[in-house]
């Protein structure tokens, strides 16, 4: 199988269980070049988009199954659209350097076992993967991917950076309530987050040009309303981003980013928790659950 094959495959199937086909190990060669930039992917009435808004339960209702479950669905609805993003990448650039096309192909195989992760442990707790209205926030940035660059921006520098913070909260709070199946599930995503932006920070940081820091350019290659807060969770982990490869110019810059949306949230309901800025790794569990 050719590798745009695949990607068509993952983005056009219209059933959950063909976007989980693993990829190869060896591609067939391919002659031809030209770009291709498939709006939308395809999906069944299970798995469709909905613009109905459906909130995130509250960290502190965490304690409930039904609220683990909700919250792992929408993780979930996440990871299916950075495998189909990520495949969409794989077509709309078909002449990136081979070291970014083997990444996004990595990154998508990662994806898929977070996905099946997300999707037994929510079975767990009595939801099923479409159960809740499935929104489409990734999709709506695609008149942004413009270049490989903004594209890097905008889902690994951005989104996937944003949940190198969730990961860590979510893993946190799932520990105090005393779910560490759950919490290592978190874990898992996180220590794979750091390789997906460190993959979306080498493609993006070859292209900074000599007048600009890599703070300026990223501001160049993502378009209002989109904003830095997308980068990052209501909570902040610096240590997160030098882990990924991110510079301290750019990560002060983020961690004192602030516009219209920041602050909303009930940061009472976060400090119950004692989240702080010690990260939790996924070999040294069991030593920190208790000790939030």
């Amino acid at each position: 199988m050719k590798l745009s094959e695949y990607a068509k495959h993952l983005l056009l199937a219209p059933n959950l269980e063909d976007k989980l086909l693993p990829p190869s190990k060896h591609w067939e060669e391919e002659f031809e070049e030209i770009p291709l930039r498939i709006q939308k992917p395809g999906r069944n009435q299970l798995i469709q988009f909905s613009d109905k808004k459906v909130k995130i339960p509250r960290l502190e209702h965490l304690n409930l199954e039904s609220n683990k479950g909700l919250t792992l669905h929408h993780f979930a609805n996440h990871e299916l659209m950075a495998i189909e993003l990520f495949a969409w990448a794989i077509l709309a650039f078909p002449t990136a350097p081979k070291s970014i096309r083997n990444g996004w192909v990595k990154t998508i195989e990662e994806e898929q076992t977070h996905l099946k992760l997300y999707i037994n442990r929510m079975n767990d707790f009595g939801v099923q993967f479409g159960d809740i209205p499935l929104n489409y926030i990734f999709w709506k940035q695609l008149e942004q991917f413009q270049t490989i660059e903004s594209f890097s921006a905008v889902m690994s520098l951005s989104f996937e950076g944003a949940n190198l913070d969730y990961s860590q909260i979510y893993a946190k709070v799932f520990s105090y309530f005393g779910d560490v199946k759950t919490a290592e599930i978190m874990l898992i995503i996180f220590e794979d987050e750091v390789k997906h932006v460190k993959r979306g920070v080498r493609a993006f940081e070859k292209s900074i040009p000599p007048e600009k820091n890599s703070w300026e350019h990223y501001l160049t290659l993502i378009q209002f309303p989109f904003t830095p807060r997308r980068a990052k969770g209501y909570l902040f982990f610096p240590e997160t981003r030098y882990l990924a490869g991110l510079d301290q110019n750019f990560v002060n810059h983020l961690s004192h980013y602030e516009d219209e949306y920041t602050g909303r949230v009930n940061f009472e309901s976060v400090k119950k928790f004692g989240l702080g800025s010690e990260l939790m790794r996924k070999n040294r569990l069991d030593s920190l659950s208790n000790r939030l």
